[in-house]
């Protein structure tokens, strides 16, 4: 069978220091406490050297914590070093916590990492804090990437879009904040993994006019959501996920190490890559599922006669499932249907994609979007970092204003909502 993965995630530990509201692994990995050995990273790197692998993320958990909540413990430098020796390509996605960590004991290994997402759930600082639950992370993840450009290794913001910061009023604050940095902007929307999250998904309008306003504003780096694909003619033909990259899971409590064709999807992990061979895992029915999806199309996409399907080929499969429950369906923001009751939004057609030197590991991985903002894009409520901190007096306006203004769609909330009690 010729497959094509090249690109993949993998959470290597079930600790994390944070307790995120809209967090897509705290499920799976909250009763383990199983640990990787030495062995078993040895295990996993050669599988995937014959499996061609190109490019590893390590996230998922934050990633220093591959021993429990012992850091001194950590496997991670080891991780890194093995798959940079096998000519593998390493990124980092952290709250922080692990880039200090590497800087201080292991800054070989740190300089081993290709490029770095520092998680921040909103621009400011308060919000931010109070939504990872985890203390104040916010001023370390500023402090981090500052750190990571000057020792020249190249970064993004991640943000979770969701109802509540996926509107123009947020995402030119985290364009302001991205540019006074100097760093990448990436955004993946929010994937309901559980229901009670579908409400804080961005709607229609706030996904199309949302990215609309990012491309307008920025030169993109990575366009891996074909929905948005679909309307700009440029970027990843359909959902990634199960067709040119999965994602390897933390240890079980069985002593499994499964892989899942999706990062959010775990009903669909399978087999285990410390007993099994990594070609037979990505026949299964779990991998078949999503390839075949890519393939022959969601019957409710071929029987709409939409002009989009070789670009979209259905959308994301994970949000399509969380929101509709299969996969044989289009995705809940199917760039048609949204088309029949609206206007077309104004993305740019045929932009150029891609980063102005050396890769990025999330370039066809994941239904995701980088972009990095233009130099003169200014927002004039922003001035310094400073705006975006705690008691600033433009930080009290900014709440003020979205108290008052009709965001449309929009919940008009000020702060990220968390969706789940703190896992104990």
């Amino acid at each position: 069978m010729k497959h094509e993965f090249k690109n993949i995630g993998w959470t290597v530990g079930n600790y994390c220091n944070a307790r995120c509201g809209h967090c897509y692994s705290w499920k799976v990995r909250k009763d383990s406490e199983e640990y990787l050995t030495y062995g078993d990273i040895d295990r996993v790197v050669d599988q995937l050297l014959r499996l061609g692998i190109k490019t590893v993320n390590l996230g998922g958990n934050e990633p220093i914590y591959t021993n429990g909540r012992s850091i001194h413990d950590t496997k991670l430098p080891y991780i890194i070093r093995r798959l940079h020796s096998a000519d593998i390509v390493v990124g980092l996605t952290t709250n922080g916590v692990s880039f200090f960590y590497l800087d201080k004991h292991y800054p070989d290994e740190l300089r081993m990492v290709n490029d770095i997402d520092f998680s921040l759930d909103s621009p400011f600082e308060s919000e931010h804090d109070d939504n990872r639950e985890g203390g104040r992370l916010y001023r370390l993840v500023i402090k981090a990437i500052q750190r990571s450009l000057s020792i020249g290794i190249d970064c993004s913001i991640i943000a979770c879009g969701m109802r509540t910061n996926f509107d123009r009023k947020y995402l030119s604050a985290y364009l302001s904040l991205s540019n006074m940095l100097g760093c990448e902007f990436r955004v993946n929307t929010l994937k309901p993994i559980e229901p009670e999250l579908q409400p804080d998904m961005p709607t229609p309008k706030q996904y199309f006019e949302g990215f609309s306003f990012l491309m307008n504003n920025s030169d993109c780096v990575t366009l891996g959501e074909s929905c948005i694909t679909a309307l700009t003619e440029s970027g990843t033909n359909g959902c990634p996920c199960g067709t040119v990259s999965f994602r390897i899971n933390a240890k079980t409590r069985d002593g499994r190490i499964p892989i899942n064709p999706c990062v959010y999807m775990h009903e669909f992990k399978t087999g285990n890559l410390l007993t099994d061979d990594i070609f037979d895992i990505i026949k299964s029915e779990e991998f078949l599922g999503f390839s075949d999806r890519c393939k022959n199309l969601p019957q409710s996409c071929k029987d709409s006669g939409c002009k989009y399907l070789e670009s979209c080929r259905g959308g994301c499969a994970a949000r399509t499932y969380f929101v509709k429950g299969t996969l044989n369906d289009k995705d809940p923001y199917c760039p048609l249907d949204y088309l029949q009751a609206n206007p077309m939004p104004a993305l740019p057609v045929r932009p150029p994609i891609g980063c102005s030197h050396g890769i990025r590991v999330h370039d066809n991985y994941l239904c995701t979007w980088i972009g990095e903002a233009h130099k003169n894009f200014a927002d004039e409520r922003y001035r310094s970092l400073a705006d975006f901190m705690d008691g600033s007096s433009e930080r009290r306006k900014f709440i003020s204003g979205c108290r008052q203004i009709d965001l449309g769609e929009s919940s008009g909330k000020s702060s990220v909502i968390r969706v789940r009690p703190p896992v104990t």
